[in-house]
């Protein structure tokens, strides 16, 4: 008998528990009613995200017994999970663990052609974080450190109502808000968009949950350790080509080697490796923000330039506690013959907003300037050099962690070593993970969406400017054009 511990083939998994605990107590009784579904699962997808709250999944049966109604499945019950890669960390979404997921839809029920009393359908489940956000409201003020905020939305039986961990980056926020009567999560969400950091140059918190438990912290500390020296990656990834051309080198027909398969990249695709228009329109490069001060009756503006901030911060491909001033995604160029760099151009994308002093006596919110600017162009910098990669499972990854990509140039080339891509290649950051297990063949496979806000190798500088085309500039009276023409 294979032991379950052992991971002797890529993809391998365990899925020790996949019960629905349901809202009605046994007759016999008090303890609620329990069925265990592992063996009419079809498929099964978890999802975690470092844009997105709380963790989500679907559940795919095929039902010969009718549960959804003889059961029934109400939207009340609730999902208790149990899985990991063989000799690795997991999740542990149990009633033991105390925190089995919540149901909240069963949908796409479909009768399956040629059986009289089988079909499919979706079992869709969340994080019950989410349902309690749901059904309460916030009408509260904090003063103080941001995070002690934090703590008390996610943790009091009024609000979030959560036992998972809570890690949680020190903030440099000491100020007072009143939250008007908001949903938790969204509550947290608007504090997020205060906060700044207290070691990275960085504004704008995320929240999120993973397997491990839930996040408060800012993009730059997913990427650095302690404020001072970047975060090694998790895990190594590497196309099939390249992997292949190792097997070749060492004369094998196929690797036996799990950890090497386990690096292997099954399918990929990069979105976004250039999209200056929309960056210009986002704010990335460049930015304004005009601010009215009611109390002060003050009108400034703040512009924001993406070359000088970039040097003051930990990206992706920050190497130890090395600057890497140069290593940003668009080179170092005037636009054209302008004589200015795009990063010159805060007019861009402009920003007003009114931000008023003296509101509380002893605090005051967090200027505006020093978040809005800065979380404008990283939010949207997120969107680019997008990479999204099929692989094996492995649920020792978390969204949030870095992983380096061995992607080689996909050229011909006479070299013995083939050169790696010095611009798509290198370190990212995952985005999100969806877990995909396939119970039919016990598969078990990840789809990640990964982001990098820098190159492993500086752009190519130039000084020069880009002058092309001839100046055809002239105007033309259409009345006397169409004479003409006759």
């Amino acid at each position: 008998m294979a032991n379950k511990n052992i991971l002797d083939y890529a993809g391998k998994y365990n899925l020790d528990t996949l019960d629905i605990i349901s809202y009605q107590q046994q007759k016999s009784e008090s303890a609620p009613k329990v069925m265990d579904i592992k063996g009419i699962t079809e498929v099964m997808t978890i999802t975690e995200d470092i844009l997105s709250n709380t963790l989500n999944g679907v559940v795919t049966v095929y039902d010969t017994g009718d549960i959804r109604s003889v059961f029934p499945l109400t939207g009340l019950e609730r999902l208790s999970v149990k899985f990991n890669t063989p000799g690795l960390p997991g999740y542990n979404y149990t009633e033991e663990n105390g925190t089995p997921f919540q149901i909240y839809k069963v949908d796409r029920v479909t009768k399956t052609p040629g059986k009289d009393i089988a079909q499919r359908y979706q079992i869709f489940f969340c994080s019950p974080e989410m349902f309690n956000s749901q059904v309460s409201t916030v009408s509260k003020a904090y003063s103080g450190p941001i995070e002690n905020a934090i703590d008390d939305l996610v943790k009091n039986k009024r609000f979030l109502n959560s036992k998972k961990p809570l890690f949680i980056e020190n903030t440099a926020t000491n100020a007072k808000y009143v939250i008007p009567s908001l949903k938790p999560l969204k509550a947290i969400n608007f504090l997020a968009t205060q906060s700044v950091s207290g070691k990275y140059n960085n504004a704008g918190y995320l929240f999120f949950e993973t397997s491990r438990g839930f996040h408060f912290r800012s993009i730059e500390s997913l990427l650095a350790m302690g404020g001072s020296v970047a975060r090694p990656h998790r895990w190594m990834f590497q196309t099939q080509v390249q992997l292949n051309r190792d097997k070749a080198d060492k004369g094998q027909s196929e690797v036996k080697n799990i950890p090497s398969r386990m690096q292997a990249v099954i399918q990929y695709n990069i979105d976004k490796h250039a999209d200056t228009l929309s960056n210009i329109i986002d704010g990335v490069y460049a930015n304004k923000v005009v601010v009215h001060d009611a109390f002060n009756k003050t009108i400034k503006t703040h512009d924001f330039n993406y070359k000088d901030n970039f040097a003051k911060g930990f990206h992706v491909e920050t190497v130890g506690n090395g600057n890497d001033a140069d290593k940003h995604i668009v080179p170092d160029t005037q636009l054209n013959d302008t004589g200015k760099a795009l990063f010159e151009y805060p007019d861009s994308k402009k920003m007003v907003v009114t931000e008023t002093s003296k509101v509380h006596n002893d605090y005051e919110f967090v200027p505006v300037n020093a978040t809005l600017p800065k979380t404008t162009s990283q939010k949207a910098g997120l969107k680019n050099l997008n990479l999204s990669m099929l692989v094996y499972g492995n649920t020792d990854l978390n969204a949030g962690d870095i992983i380096n990509f061995n992607l080689p140039l996909l050229k011909p080339s006479g070299d013995s070593e083939p050169k790696e891509n010095p611009y798509i290649g290198g370190r990212y950051l995952i985005m999100a993970i969806k877990h995909t297990m396939v119970l039919e063949t016990g598969t078990h496979e990840m789809t990640l969406r990964c982001m990098k806000d820098s190159v492993r190798t500086p752009y190519p500088s130039e000084e020069d400017p880009l002058i092309v085309g001839t100046d055809k500039t002239k105007d033309i009276n259409i009345y006397k054009e169409d004479i003409t023409a006759l």
